[in-house]
């Protein structure tokens, strides 16, 4: 073969690889379809838009038609200056307050002694409860109210009993009541280490059985 003939031939080889290499080059830019991207931070299906506005809503309680409103089982009133949300069910007296009673103690005594000392107004109660017919007993009897005690000499002494008998039907309750105050009165019990102080309350609430 003569040299003009491989001449040629590379001629030819060099011209189709520039051609295939322009086909590779120019394909994509003509074949692929434009796409465009996105605009940033606007959320899909809002091209072009702001997100739709959220409507501002007012809570409802279940039951009512305002975020402050009590359910229909709650009862609310007034109680020497206190308002009361009564939470039982049934029919019921309101709670009286003792006008006169402490929120608080100024001063923690050993629970264990606060605890001795209810234990024994529940021996009260259960006594006083003996000649209580069953008829007049509802569905959740129940003795609540608030004890205050001293402390001298190392002795626990009751200053005051005031009882409440909740769901006792007729004179019963308040016969119960009256034999629960007189009786817890009369209870002493050893004050141990605690020092001497003039008046401490003790809260009761039991189940009248």
């Amino acid at each position: 073969m003569s040299n003009r003939a491989i001449y040629a031939i590379m001629g030819i080889v060099v011209a189709v690889a520039l051609v295939g290499l322009w086909f590779l080059v120019k394909a994509p830019a003509d074949d692929a379809p434009a796409t465009a991207a996105p605009p940033v931070g606007k959320p899909s299906g809002f091209a072009g838009h702001e997100a739709p506005p959220v409507p501002n809503r007012t809570p409802v309680l279940a039951g009512g038609s305002g975020a402050n409103e009590l359910p229909e089982r709650v009862k609310e009133y007034a109680a020497n200056g206190a308002i009361v949300r009564d939470h039982r069910t049934g029919t019921h007296a309101p709670i009286d307050l003792d006008p006169n009673a402490r929120p608080q103690n100024d001063r923690k005594i050993d629970p264990n002694l606060t605890k001795a000392v209810a234990d024994q107004v529940r021996g009260v109660m259960h006594d006083c409860i003996q000649a209580l017919p069953a008829s007049a007993r509802g569905e959740n009897p129940r003795l609540e109210g608030t004890l205050t005690i001293a402390i001298a000499n190392k002795a626990v002494l009751v200053n005051k009993a005031q009882i409440n008998i909740r769901d006792v039907n007729g004179d019963a309750a308040e016969t119960t009541r009256q034999c629960i105050e007189q009786k817890s009165l009369a209870l002493t019990h050893d004050a141990g280490a605690e020092p001497d102080m003039p008046s401490y309350d003790i809260n009761l609430s039991f189940t009248l059985i």
